[in-house]
């Protein structure tokens, strides 16, 4: 099928800029939450939506949360009694923060949220900014400083909610502009033929190569109510893995950051819809 090049052109491009964007409507500025942590800077990344059901939902982490928060509200569709967001720009919770030694710890925040609002089912959406789950450990997993160091986090979430979902960090291309840019760029230049762009992609191997110590630690974590997402399987099918939708040359991957765009959440959407599905039938 031919592309639509200005239709490429304009969604890359939106992606590779977006920052924020408008929380649902329902979602509003969480005044308990802010009671609770006094955390008041970067108000885009909270809010609380009320449902009409009686489960209570929370979802914590860092940019990669926030951006997955529209599909997880619109698939919950109102069945909670709240959902509340509870993020953070480049903070983490599962992995040592280094941002905690300047400013305040994020992590501790998030635990207050945790005890007060007794939520059911804890989801936890996090760029592992510095890397740290990808890096190498010898001897037993057990004895590897990092696994000890995100399981006894894990440990805490299950003691304090009935579910926890983690979600497996997905690959991250080594572009230096990012993905969504790299397309608008070729499209620019006149390239607009899908061989111009199946460059942008990894092998099965070449994942597995760089994320081998990381797939080991996600594989060991443990709790009798851990629930693991494993996003990389699900975004990556098919051999080789590529880096936008074949079909119509959307990034999954928009900014340098390498976020998640609206494409790469809609194709990860099937594995969230289930993890409720499945929570909500428990819930009961």
């Amino acid at each position: 099928s031919s592309i639509n090049v200005t239709e490429a052109i304009e969604y890359n491009e939106r992606e590779s800029r977006k920052v924020y964007f408008d929380l649902p409507l329902d979602c509003v500025r969480d005044f308990q939450a802010e009671k609770w942590t006094g955390l008041k800077e970067e108000p885009q990344m909270r809010c609380i939506s009320k449902g009409n059901g009686t489960a209570k939902v929370l979802l914590i982490g860092n940019s990669y949360g926030y951006r997955t928060f529209p599909v997880l509200h619109e698939l919950f569709a109102g069945r909670y009694e709240e959902f509340r967001l509870f993020t953070k720009s480049s903070r983490m919770f599962l992995n040592k923060d280094p941002l905690d030694a300047s400013t305040f710890k994020y992590w501790k925040l998030a635990k207050r949220v945790i005890k007060h609002s007794k939520p059911d089912i804890i989801f936890v959406i996090e760029k592992d900014m510095e890397a740290a789950q990808n890096k190498p450990y010898s001897g037993s997993v057990e004895d590897d400083h990092i696994f000890n160091f995100t399981q006894s986090r894990i440990r805490f979430l299950s003691e304090h909610a009935k579910f926890v979902v983690i979600d497996d960090q997905y690959y991250k291309p080594h572009l230096a502009s990012g993905v969504a840019a790299t397309i608008v760029e070729r499209l620019r230049s006149g390239k607009k033929r899908l061989v111009d762009f199946t460059d942008l992609n990894v092998s099965t191997d070449e994942y597995l190569e760089e994320f081998k110590y990381g797939k080991r630690r996600f594989h060991a974590y443990e709790d009798q109510n851990l629930m693991k997402n494993r996003v990389e399987e699900q975004l990556c099918p098919n051999e080789p893995c590529y880096f936008f939708n074949l079909n119509n040359l959307h990034a999954y991957y928009g900014d340098a950051a390498l976020h998640q765009t609206t494409e790469m959440i809609r194709k990860l959407k099937h594995g969230y819809k289930l993890i409720i599905k499945h929570f909500l039938k428990e819930h009961e």
